[in-house]
């Protein structure tokens, strides 16, 4: 009886205004690619250079009253992108490409946040899985075909805090499957791939 009673008052609080808050949320993403299975041809090498990326959506922030814990599921539009290389040496000669790689998609992270409130602001650190699903790609080189995994998950840690009625974060991503194949000149040069790196985001609470 206790522990419904427990249960149903804390419910309770997390219903008043206060313990709950929408927002909304931008921010930039500064990822690489690694992890890169080039198979049993040495003669195919790669170099991956990031570029900035973006993301932006909606949040919903639930705080549990008095052990410091929240949990923030977010929708978000997110873009990754960057410069990939690909270059084959033979006795011959050397020949390559390079294009501007961009992935597309709408991703569910659920941030679980453990801070301290101290007045006016809430510093807090974060672990958050997420998963996500690739709508878009180009790579602007019409010699250089892919094969994009549809379907994107892992795992980010990071930190943030609380001001008022912003909310300043960063955490750095892993992804847990492989990003794509990739087919150049007729052969698949590489396959998979992960993307990993740093998303710093300001987001507006209501």
């Amino acid at each position: 009886m206790k522990k419904i009673l427990l249960l149903v008052t804390a419910l309770m609080l997390l219903s008043v205004p206060g313990f709950s808050q929408f927002g909304i949320k931008g921010g930039f993403n500064f990822t690489s690619f690694g992890d890169i299975d080039l198979g049993k041809d040495a003669t195919y090498k790669t170099a991956f250079e990031k570029k900035t990326g973006y993301h932006v959506g909606l949040l919903y922030k639930v705080k549990i009253p008095m052990i410091g814990l929240a949990i923030q599921p977010e929708l978000l539009y997110s873009q990754v992108q960057g410069d990939l290389s690909i270059s084959k040496t033979s006795s011959q000669s050397v020949s390559g490409t390079t294009s501007n790689v961009k992935m597309t998609y709408l991703q569910l992270p659920v941030a679980l946040q453990w801070g301290v409130d101290l007045m006016l602001f809430r510093p807090f650190l974060q672990a958050v899985p997420y998963i996500g699903y690739s709508f878009a790609r180009d790579n602007g080189n019409k010699d250089l075909e892919w094969d994009v995994n549809k379907f994107r998950y892992g795992i980010g840690l990071g930190a943030g805090i609380d001001i008022w009625k912003l909310q300043v974060s960063g955490r750095y991503c892993w992804d847990l499957g492989k990003v794509a194949d990739f087919e150049w000149q007729g052969v698949k040069t590489f396959e998979g791939g992960k993307n990993k790196g740093f998303e710093l985001s300001l987001a507006i609470l209501f």
